[in-house]
């Protein structure tokens, strides 16, 4: 049996009986590629700030897709002028998201199936553990629509696959699936499941955990995250103020049209 708690139009929170363990759902709707707004992710850091010290175990996944990143829909339809402050909520919220995450004292699975592309990706990279469906694709994205990363894209990507890969993935973002994900170290196992048995294959691993020495797990995350500590914090906010600033040039301007309309940016090279 399954509990469900409602905390926004666009996500809920299911409490699996019997275990300890919750699921933090985002919800597509009527958006593609289940991308998300910043008051769903305030809603999102909120419901894990709540469940802090409750559950032994959160699953953070998507229906029916992880996440295609921020909705640039909104983004397009805002008056020009405002075009930077609304990327800049975006990333407020995001930034937030991050730091629940990470400061979670329980272990946090991200469950990928469909994409995590863009903000999304950076979710999943939040996580402290990635599991992959067997059909899930990761995808940088921003460069395709002039952006420059957010969500600590960069950042976990340098630290996972070095300086050198994490480049490469920014600078030209293809679609990676789920073996070449788990073979780079971007995700620790990919589940060769039914659609329909996915989320519950990385519940019954989240579960495992739950019932293993959760103030150890706690004490652990603390030791690894103390590998970069403070860096995170200044990294987000250095994304923010660029991707703020990045937001206002002609090159998203080009980029953003090109996205709305279904072709190739062109580039203008002194923009």
């Amino acid at each position: 049996m399954i509990r469900v708690e409602r905390v926004h139009d666009g996500v809920r929170l299911e409490f699996v009986e019997g275990g300890d363990v919750a699921r933090l759902v985002m919800e597509r709707g009527d958006a593609p590629l289940n991308v998300f707004t910043p008051p769903q992710v305030e809603a999102m850091s909120e419901a894990v700030e709540a469940l802090a010290g409750d559950v032994g175990a959160l699953v953070l996944y998507g229906e029916p897709e992880f996440s295609g990143g921020a909705d640039l829909r909104s983004v397009e339809s805002a008056p020009e002028e405002m075009r930077a402050a609304k990327v800049d909520t975006i990333a407020a919220a995001s930034n937030r998201f991050i730091r629940t995450l990470r400061r979670f004292p329980a272990p946090v699975i991200a469950a990928v199936s469909g994409v995590a592309a863009g903000g999304g990706l950076g979710f999943t990279l939040a996580c402290d553990l990635v599991v992959l469906h067997r059909d899930a694709v990761l995808d940088t994205g921003y460069a395709r629509v002039g952006l420059t990363p957010d969500n600590a894209t960069p950042f976990f990507l340098a630290k996972t696959v070095g300086p050198y890969r994490a480049r490469e993935l920014l600078f030209d973002p293809r679609p990676i699936d789920a073996a070449e994900a788990v073979e780079m170290g971007l995700a620790n196992r990919r589940i060769d499941r039914p659609d329909d048995e996915f989320v519950d294959a990385a519940t019954e691993w989240a579960a495992s955990l739950a019932d293993g020495p959760t103030t150890v797990y706690e004490e652990t995350k603390a030791l690894i995250d103390s590998t970069f500590a403070g860096r995170l914090d200044e990294h987000l906010e250095e994304e923010r103020d660029t991707i703020k600033r990045v937001s206002d040039s002609a090159v998203f301007e080009e980029g953003l049209a090109a996205f709305m309309d279904d072709r190739d940016p062109e580039w203008d090279k002194d923009g």
